[in-house]
């Protein structure tokens, strides 16, 4: 018998954690990923007042005028960085250049994270401005400032700016023309066909004829596009083993600068031959006077120019090695994930241990959820948050602390039978608790009135999960009090359900968190409360639900 009732009860956690599960993959069949906007004139003219036209280039858009004259370039963060979640979803910015390849300036094209917090990232106009006047190489190692009260949202966007320029600094505007096959061929005659490298981002991979890698088909743009030799810069073919790092051959493809000199460079073999053999990291630190390396005679700067670029492309190709790591080092660290992960600790030292019953440590505990959980980090569980994440995807790149609170919260009722986040980590649960019978004077609900005002969170969780799934315009934030803690974002809304939710504790304990939470109820239909646990209505309700869902959301 006791064995029959142990997967009774494990049925029963596994049930409503599939039950979760098929909520997750309802939501997000209805929210397919967005599709790249098509991009008129009349969009980018703030940037290029005399634009006329759009032409398609390399992954962007050229700019043009009435002459046809290239004037700038513009490009979206979607769908390169659709993966990088903010508060609760991904961020599409247009990123406008100048026709130097500089940032003119960014704009917010469509997002999946929240109103409010988004409009606090627009309004901060310094966050946009850190980005004008730089290309994409000066931002290769920018750390961008943060928008206070929206750091998730601001930070999201940034990394996406970032990744997205990283992306375009694979295509050169002052050379756009790729490597062919027949340049290939003339210093690796074995060259049957070129694949793009997925390791080298603007290499391609050199195949024989039986399909095997036998070398790296690298150029030096648009890395070396600011380097210039007598007047202008130079596009250089680099030949590397298939490992990328030796350089075997180098040829000049193209050249801004004065043809006589060009010609000097292309008939002297012997500084062609100046790298071969070679490595990447020799190549990358090399000092050209000590190592004898000579200019050619009558085309001095020219030759440098090439040179220089050779050796910057060079470093290019080491950082690229760098960055080739596990996705554990891809993971940012931040003082809030620290801050979460001593506040899961100080939860379950709370729910485990005997101080639970020690009224100062309660109290000194309450005071540190509200402090730092409340004002000070400012990130709460919430419908908003939870749906963004099931229609978009977790932030456990960037947010990895946050998401292991979310983690606890919704398997800690699951597996341990007790509400972890409302009764240890949630801030606004906690200052209920501390002005709770504060009044001589308490009220308590009949019991009629108190079991159908404790179905009013199950229905507005009912009414989160289909206004998600239907993709209805609805401001979930604006049904919870959380962002109330975080002034500069907070709707008017969130401020009055939390001072009426802490106004009515005050003489009726924990009344939001019994009467009027959405999250808290989510929690509680996850809850397993022991072996006397049965499949009950609310599951028998839940269900119901997630089935309309699967059968009513478009997908």
């Amino acid at each position: 018998m006791p064995s029959t009732r142990r997967w009774k009860s494990l049925a029963l956690r596994l049930w409503r954690v599939a039950l979760l599960a098929l909520a997750v993959m309802a939501i997000r069949r209805s929210h397919p990923p967005a599709a790249v906007l098509e991009l008129t004139v009349d969009r980018v003219r703030d940037f290029f007042p005399a634009a006329a036209a759009l032409i398609s280039q390399g992954g962007m858009q050229a700019v043009k005028d009435e002459s046809g004259i290239t004037i700038g370039h513009v490009m979206q963060t979607s769908p390169e960085a659709d993966d990088i979640i903010g508060y609760s979803g991904p961020t599409n910015t247009l990123i406008a250049l100048d026709s130097r390849g500089k940032v003119l300036g960014l704009r917010i094209l469509s997002s999946g994270d929240t109103t409010d917090h988004l409009a606090e990232v627009v309004r901060e106009r310094s966050f946009f401005k850190q980005f004008t006047g730089k290309k994409a190489a000066e931002l290769a190692n920018m750390q961008p400032q943060a928008v206070s009260g929206a750091t998730l949202t601001s930070s999201a966007i940034a990394e996406g700016v970032l990744r997205r320029l990283g992306k375009s600094a694979t295509t050169s505007l002052r050379f756009p023309d790729a490597i062919t096959l027949e340049e290939v061929k003339k210093l690796e005659p074995r060259a049957v066909k070129l694949r793009e490298s997925k390791q080298h981002p603007g290499s391609q991979e050199v195949l024989d004829e039986k399909g095997a890698v036998i070398a790296l088909a690298v150029r030096t743009a648009p890395v070396s596009d600011g380097t210039v030799g007598y007047k202008g810069p130079s596009d250089t073919f680099m030949l590397m083993d298939a490992s990328g790092k030796t350089l075997r051959g180098i040829a000049l493809r193209r050249s801004y600068d004065t043809e006589q000199y060009v010609g000097y460079v292309t008939g002297d073999p012997a500084f062609l031959k100046t790298f071969d053999g070679m490595t990447t990291e020799k190549i990358a630190h090399i000092d050209f006077n000590a190592a004898g390396v000579e200019g050619v005679s009558g085309a001095t700067q020219t030759s440098y120019g090439i040179a220089e670029g050779v050796r910057v492309r060079a470093e290019s190709l080491l950082h690229e090695e760098e960055a080739r790591s596990g996705w554990w080092q891809q993971i940012r660290w931040r003082w809030q994930d620290s801050g979460h992960v001593v506040i899961l600790l100080a939860a379950l030292v709370m729910a485990f241990t005997p101080l639970r019953g020690r009224a100062w440590c309660r109290h000194l505990h309450h005071a540190l959820l509200v402090i730092y959980g409340g004002f000070i980090a400012g990130e709460m569980l919430s419908q908003g948050l939870l749906a963004g994440w099931a229609t978009h995807g977790t932030p456990w790149k960037n947010a990895h602390g946050l998401v292991l609170l979310a983690a606890v919260a919704l398997l800690g009722p699951v597996f341990t039978s007790k509400q972890l986040y409302c009764h240890h980590i949630c801030p606004h649960g906690a200052l209920q608790q501390l002005l709770a019978r504060r009044l001589p004077w308490q009220w308590s609900p009949s019991k009629a009135l108190d079991k159908l005002l404790s179905k009013l969170p199950f229905v507005l969780l009912a009414f989160v999960l289909f206004s998600v799934a239907l993709a209805l315009p609805v401001n979930l934030n604006a049904l919870e009090p959380f962002d109330a803690y975080l002034f500069r974002v907070a709707g008017w809304a969130s401020i009055v359900i939390a001072i009426a939710g802490l106004l009515w504790s005050l003489f009726t304990p924990l009344a939001y968190c019994r009467y009027g939470c959405p999250t808290g109820a989510l929690f509680k239909l996850l809850r397993f409360t022991g072996d006397g646990d049965r499949f009950g209505a609310h599951d028998w309700l839940a269900a119901l639900c997630v089935a309309f869902v699967l059968l009513l959301a478009p997908g």
